[in-house]
């Protein structure tokens, strides 16, 4: 009697859970949402759900808290647009199963939560959401440059050395290293920005002043960091390598850059005389 009694209580309960299972069968299957944008060109968000055997009420775009797009196939039109503070929605679409919409990003480094909501039809108007986060970048397309860099150095010299990123947004912060020594930055050497270009975008340099050792030889690594301060951080860099050279050995390359000049200037005169004369015996 107590065995039968126990079947009969649990098969009732294994059939709740099937029901419960079905009726909450709609859901967001993908959110599609770039985790950077750049504020030149419009971004776009997809939605990707499941309804099963629920019927479709709306799908709603959020960005933070404010609706920015929604969907209503019921209705005429089916498709609202909604501008907000900050942001320009240029269009989307919807089909069935997805729903994506374009936004034109603002001009400002910023990090902005986008949700994605559907509905089903009443009378339960039961909600599904999902939220993913995107921040305006723009990366620099190309590596920061030092400029002034010789190749020799001596003993005792004072280097000044300039370091300029590409244009980005937000602009870089530049940290300079010396054999991998973060350098301190002192007041006259702030990283200096440029004038806003399109987009927002601005370059970035600063300088370093390289005090060369008293050594008789050796060699100094420097190199520049442009760091995006966004998260994750954007790090990009450029090295050089200065060579320290006592006097002597100073003097003697000198000596040997001189006779290689002059060996090369006869080299080129005897490459023109020959061509002269083949051209006057042709």
């Amino acid at each position: 009697m107590i065995l039968e009694l126990h079947d009969k209580k649990e098969k009732p309960c294994y059939h709740l859970v099937w029901i419960y299972t079905l009726s909450s069968a709609y859901k967001i299957t993908q959110l599609k949402v770039p985790l950077y944008a750049d504020p030149r060109r419009a971004a776009e968000l997809s939605c990707h759900f499941q309804m099963d055997d629920q019927k479709l009420h709306s799908v709603k775009w959020y960005r933070d808290m404010h609706e920015i797009f929604r969907y209503n196939p019921s209705q005429k039109p089916s498709i609202r647009l909604f501008n907000v503070t900050g942001i320009m929605v240029q269009g989307g679409e919807c089909q069935a199963e997805w729903c994506l919409v374009r936004v034109m990003p603002p001009p400002v480094a910023a990090r902005a939560a986008y949700s994605c909501e559907i509905s089903t039809e009443g009378p339960k108007f039961q909600i599904a959401r999902q939220t993913k986060h995107m921040t305006v970048v723009a990366m620099p397309e190309r590596d920061p440059v030092i400029i002034g860099a010789p190749k020799l150095v001596k003993p005792g010299e004072q280097i000044l050395l300039n370091c300029t990123s590409d244009y980005s947004l937000p602009p870089a912060d530049i940290n300079w290293y010396i054999d991998n020594e973060l350098q301190k930055q002192e007041p006259w050497q702030r990283t200096e920005q440029s004038l806003p270009q399109a987009g927002g975008l601005r370059a970035s340099w600063r300088v370093l002043r390289v005090p060369v050792p008293p050594a008789e030889s050796g060699a100094l690594r420097v190199r520049c960091e442009a760091a995006l301060p966004v998260e994750p951080p954007v790090r990009r860099d450029d090295a050089v390598v200065l060579t320290l050279y006592s006097h002597t050995q100073l003097s003697k390359y000198v000596s040997n850059a001189g006779t290689n000049v002059v060996y090369e200037i006869k080299l080129s005169l005897v490459i023109l005389w020959t061509c002269i004369f083949i051209t006057i015996g042709l």
